[in-house]
This record gives C-alpha cells, structure tokens and sequence, in this order.
C-alpha cells in the first residue's frame, strides 16, 4: 500500500512533459498514388506549428516541381521559405510513358527547423498510370486458326481410321 501511495506522489510531483508531435498535412497528390501522365498536380502543404518551421525542401525525381502555375521543366528541387498559412506548389508529373516496372517518382518533402534540424519529413513513391489490358484476345486469331484447323484433322484422320481398322475386322 506504501508503494503504491509512494508512485502516486511521484506521479503528481513530477513535471508532465508534454509530448508535442510534428503534424502535418499534404493534399493534393494523385489519388491512389498513380498519377496522371503530364498532369500538373497542385500540393497543399499544413502543419500545426508553423513558428517551427524555417524552410521547406522538396525533391522529385521524376517530373518537373514549381512554386506556381507557370511550369519550367527539369527542376526536380525547391525550396519554400517559412510561412504562416502553409505552402502551395505544383508537380507536373512526366509527359512521357514508360514500360513495366519503370516511370516511378519519388516525391520527398522536408520541413526544417531554424537550427538545421529536421522537423518533419515526407517520402511518397508515385506511380505511372496503370497498365490497362487490351481488350482483344491474348491469343492471336491465326493461332486459334491454326490450332481449331489442327483439331479438325485429327477428328478426320481419326474417324476414317476407325472405318478402316472396322473394315479389316469384317473381311
């Protein structure tokens, strides 16, 4: 009972640290992470403690990034100064298609501290369009030609053999 008075004191006269977390919020990015080919996507940017936060750094590597609507291409950096209200940019995602497996873009968003720490990051890996299949067939027409032609002859060949084996037997 001793004990459990004893924590319950220490508990009180402790100072309570109050654990503030870094939040913040980005909109804007395509949905389902597969974007859009030479879209131009624009991306909100909040946090909670905006005093915090001296800078912004932002890198893509694939597509072009701008602090507005006017799009310059091949900058993959930018950086965004402090602000009170959050921060806007735009990416213009690659206008180019690519084959399977290749076309990704890592998007990576730092907010740095006045004294050059890192007070929140942000990494996303931001696909290229899906890969829709073809509506036709997957088999060619000449080969399921070729393949039902082949059937066909092996029905014939099959059945005239029977009347000549069946014939030898009657004779």
């Amino acid at each position: 009972m001793k004990g459990l008075v004893l924590i319950f004191a220490l508990c009180l006269l402790l100072p309570s640290s109050k654990a503030e977390d870094s939040v913040y919020r980005v909109d804007g990015l395509p949905e389902n992470l597969y974007y859009e080919t030479a879209k131009v996507y624009k991306i909100d940017l909040a946090a909670n403690e905006y005093s915090e936060i001296s800078s912004v750094n932002i890198t893509i590597t694939n597509g072009t990034l701008s602090p507005s609507e006017d799009i310059t291409p091949d900058i993959h950096d930018l950086i965004l100064e402090a602000s009170n209200s959050g921060w806007t940019f735009y990416w213009q995602a690659p206008s180019e298609t690519f084959s399977l497996g290749e076309g990704e873009s890592e998007l990576a968003i730092i907010f740095n501290q006045d004294d050059g720490s890192i007070w929140a990051s942000f990494d996303a890996v931001l696909r290229p369009p899906e890969i829709v299949a073809h509506s036709e067939p997957s088999v060619p027409q000449w080969a399921l030609s070729l393949a039902w032609g082949g059937v066909s002859i092996t029905v014939l060949l099959t059945i005239i053999g029977a009347f000549v084996l069946r014939r030898d037997r009657l004779t």
